[in-house]
């Protein structure tokens, strides 16, 4: 992959989470389409993807914590959970 390539798709990626990352401002579409088109879902999955394969299985966390899984691809519930308890800050827990 080009660096250019890489660097498009950086920008393209800190895009769409930054567009994600709205709690309070987030509404459902009218036309229950998702905002995101498949290039974009593309990217961000291919993103993840090189993160999780350099993440260990097992992380070794410390108290207190808040664990939010299971939504089952319901990002309204995610963006309540967000705007009430606050998004993971850059130290890797939620303020």
């Amino acid at each position: 992959m080009t660096l250019l390539k890489c660097y498009f798709m950086f920008v393209v990626i800190l895009q769409i989470i930054s567009t994600l990352l709205r709690p309070r401002n987030w509404k459902a579409p009218a036309n229950r389409r998702f905002f995101l088109d498949s290039y974009e879902v593309g990217e961000l999955c291919y993103a993840a993807e090189q993160i999780f394969m350099q993440e260990p299985t097992v992380l070794q966390l410390r108290a207190p914590i808040k664990v939010f899984g299971d939504l089952h691809g319901q990002f309204g519930d995610l963006m309540r959970l967000f705007d009430e308890y606050g998004f993971p800050s850059t130290a890797g827990d939620i303020t």
